[in-house]
């Protein structure tokens, strides 16, 4: 273990980073990842707090999924779809998980 390479990305037979790096994933899917990961394995933070930031990068992409999407950029039944998709996800949010980042 070092400073660049804690205990707590040394899980399993390749480090997070060489992971994300491989799969080609993005700053917001990279952070997910990581979080998962390492997940209740820091000194000083619970698997909770991990979950939660987690959780955060998630809503995140999602948002930003929603707003590439729901841009008029090809036939109008693209733009419907998307639309539902985003009713849908801002609905469920909403009434499950706004609390969470109201803490």
């Amino acid at each position: 273990m070092n400073k660049f390479s804690p205990d707590h990305y040394q899980q399993g037979s390749i480090e997070v980073w060489d992971f994300i790096i491989d799969q080609q994933l993005g700053y917001l899917e990279g952070n997910i990842i990581k979080y998962i990961t390492r997940a209740g394995k820091k000194d000083n933070e619970s698997k909770f707090d991990d979950l939660l930031k987690a959780q955060a990068y998630i809503h995140k992409l999602v948002l930003s999924e929603i707003n590439a999407t729901s841009r008029p950029t090809g036939p109008s039944d693209q733009v419907q779809i998307s639309d539902v998709a985003a009713d849908s996800y801002h609905e469920w949010y909403s009434s499950h998980d706004a609390a969470l980042f109201d803490r």
